[in-house]
């Protein structure tokens, strides 16, 4: 349970820790090092890897693009090629993906390209554990999401409505933790309504993806006895407008 949502956040107990370190520091003794490196005369085996500027690479292929001059943009895809992967570093899976759009952009496939990725349904499972994934790689999502449900309950700490609409709310990861947050507030939860904004899917349920999140969160309000309301919007964003929301 989030018993601490409506804390404030914890103080910062630097002074005890610093006096921590400094009886640390005195109990310890550097360990005596034993001198290590080549024996004079070998020599050091191996080939030297071919350092190739893949960002560069990728942004002359664009620049080349926007001028229409195809052969040229062509030739730097082919290097683009030859040392980006799907199956290695980090930068070579962002050049390779980077080449498939250029490489659409030239070929002109570009609507083609994105039409097939968006008809491929992705279960919310699996979206939940790349979510997982990336969350415990980079921290940065999950801070932000703390700071902003906490500012959200500090700021309806007293309402009896909460109305908030969510530009891209792809699966809702971020909301179950409000959910429980203000499950807890003393003389009940405010009815929370969410608008979940997310572009149309392709075919003739556009609008299948958000509503399948408005329903996964509704079963975890009723777990945590949250008067809950889904407003589910598929459409470009630009498009979307104050009445839309439906208010509250």
């Amino acid at each position: 349970m989030n018993s601490g949502f409506y804390n404030e956040s914890p103080a910062c107990h630097c002074e005890e820790s610093s006096d921590n370190e400094g009886k640390n520091k005195q109990h310890y003794r550097k360990p005596i090092e034993s001198k290590r490196g080549r024996p004079q005369g070998s020599k050091v085996s191996g080939t030297k890897k071919e350092v190739i500027d893949l960002r560069s690479l990728l942004t002359r292929c664009a620049q080349t693009m926007a001028d229409n001059n195809t052969a040229t943009a062509n030739e730097f895809l082919k290097q683009i090629r030859q040392y980006s992967s799907p199956y290695g570093n980090a930068t070579e899976r962002l050049a390779h993906c980077f080449a498939n759009a250029l490489e659409a952009r030239v070929a002109g496939t570009g609507s083609a390209l994105y039409t097939a990725l968006t008809s491929r349904r992705i279960p919310a499972a699996e979206s939940l554990k790349a979510y997982q994934t990336y969350v415990a790689a980079c921290p940065f999502k999950r801070m932000s999401n703390i700071f902003a449900n906490k500012s959200i309950g500090r700021l309806t700490r007293e309402a009896t409505r909460i109305h908030i609409n969510d530009f891209g709310i792809l699966c809702g990861f971020q909301w179950p933790c409000l959910i429980q947050g203000i499950s807890l507030r003393l003389g009940g939860s405010p009815l929370l309504r969410i608008t979940g904004i997310d572009f149309p899917l392709p075919g003739f349920r556009p609008a299948d993806g958000v509503e399948q999140t408005g329903r996964h969160l509704m079963n975890y309000c009723k777990r945590f006895n949250v008067p809950f309301e889904c407003n589910a919007i598929a459409k470009k964003w630009d498009t979307i407008r104050e009445k839309n929301s439906g208010g509250m």
